[in-house]
């Protein structure tokens, strides 16, 4: 089993994944000045089409809950936020890789999608701010898993086996093979990519729950949406188990099960009228 601080260095060294595109790294200069300007912004992104054709697909997919399509990405920055928008462009970036990875990974970008939605569904009936950044969280879930398939192929394969012999959710498959988990992997790509905590934390810990930690809430709307995406069996996780709600996160979020049918009727509806 390779050491944990060499699991990483391989993460943050793998180009294809790490390496973002020049106008993410304009952007994020652009965004520390104390007062950018929204058009600003808006034109720096527009400098690549093939980038702003991801962004606003992804803004349109669902899972931001908006009711009218969003044409535009000064339109988008308008309603989302700066933050929120460059974290799209940092997930549009990789939407490549979830393709090139189409047949080991079948399904995954559909239930991140999924969770993404629920995510935002979940922040809005718990009363939470930003859900539309809680999408985000949830849009990014489980690209460790794409972490793993991209740069430890053969233990990868490992997991896989490991999880038809045990019948085991993949998280614990991986913990098996390398000591950790999707969720660490992809907590180290989001600090390579400099985004905020709140982001990385329910990233990192959707499947690892502790109500003390930081973050703890939005955590849990992840945990949850997770499992709700699973139980609506929308995508593919790599498993097809569903993993039971953590009682401390139910608590934290204060919802009933009327609040989760909802959600779960809402998101099957909406994933029908929404693709990406």
């Amino acid at each position: 089993m390779l050491a944990t601080s060499d699991l990483r260095s391989r993460v943050e060294r793998t180009t294809n994944i790490a390496t973002l595109p020049d106008v993410v790294h304009h952007l994020g200069t652009l965004m520390a000045r104390p007062s950018p300007s929204t058009a600003a912004v808006a034109e720096q992104i527009g400098i690549d089409q093939v980038l702003t054709a991801r962004v606003l697909r992804l803004v349109n997919s669902g899972f931001c809950g908006f009711s009218g399509p969003i044409s535009t990405i000064h339109l988008a920055l308008v309603l989302l936020g700066l933050d929120v928008v460059r974290t799209l462009l940092l997930t549009a970036s990789v939407i490549d890789i979830f393709d090139e990875h189409g047949r080991s990974l079948t399904g995954l970008w559909r239930h991140s999608l999924a969770t993404a939605r629920a995510s935002a569904m979940i922040a809005e009936r718990a009363r939470m701010p930003h859900p539309e950044e809680l999408g985000v969280a949830g849009l990014l879930h489980d690209i460790g898993k794409l972490i793993i398939a991209e740069c430890f192929r053969k233990e990868f394969l490992q997991v896989r086996a490991l999880m038809a012999e045990r019948g085991c959710l993949q998280v614990e498959a991986e913990y098996q093979v390398l000591g950790v988990t999707h969720g660490e992997m992809g907590m180290w790509l989001l600090r390579k990519w400099q985004l905020p905590a709140q982001l990385i934390y329910p990233v990192a810990y959707h499947h690892d729950f502790e109500p003390h930690r930081d973050f703890a809430d939005r955590t849990a709307v992840v945990h949850l949406a997770d499992i709700i995406s699973r139980a609506r069996g929308i995508g593919a996780v790599g498993d097809d188990r569903v993993p039971a709600i953590h009682p401390d996160a139910w608590a934290m979020l204060a919802l009933t099960m009327d609040d989760v049918a909802f959600v779960s009727r809402q998101l099957a509806a909406d994933m029908e009228d929404h693709t990406v």
